[in-house]
């Protein structure tokens, strides 16, 4: 639990610092993409916790995690001012940066806990 409260901080000491930043940047576009910027990576700090469920299979964290992200994240993307909505290029580039950097990051995050389990087997094995 104390982890989940610490990602939860940092995730909001995040937005806090990026909201405050944005509004000492005098071009509004690029002060709007740095509220969105960091809404999102807020967002994203603060839902880690959720593969901290061990009770949950892989499968449902991963849902949970999906569904929070695509609950937030999205509406920050159509809100950016980023992709251009009117065109149905734009709406397939939205959905596929949310998909190509889910996919990449949920792979990163498996590969690495794997590689850090393995680690803690070892290093226990090891101390026995």
């Amino acid at each position: 639990m104390k982890r989940a409260v610490r990602f939860l901080l940092s995730g909001v000491l995040t937005l806090v610092i990026m909201l405050a930043l944005s509004f000492a940047i005098d071009d509004p576009a690029q002060a709007r993409g740095t509220r969105t910027v960091g809404v999102i990576v807020g967002v994203v700090i603060a839902a880690i916790p959720i593969y901290d469920i061990d009770r949950w299979s892989l499968l449902k964290r991963t849902i949970v995690h999906t569904a929070v992200m695509a609950g937030t994240v999205i509406p920050c993307l159509i809100f950016s001012g980023w992709f251009d909505l009117n065109a149905s290029t734009g709406v397939l580039a939205l959905v596929g940066t949310f998909v190509g950097f889910g996919v990449v990051g949920w792979g990163i995050g498996f590969i690495i806990t794997r590689l850090l389990y393995r680690r803690s087997k070892v290093a226990s094995s090891d101390s026995a």
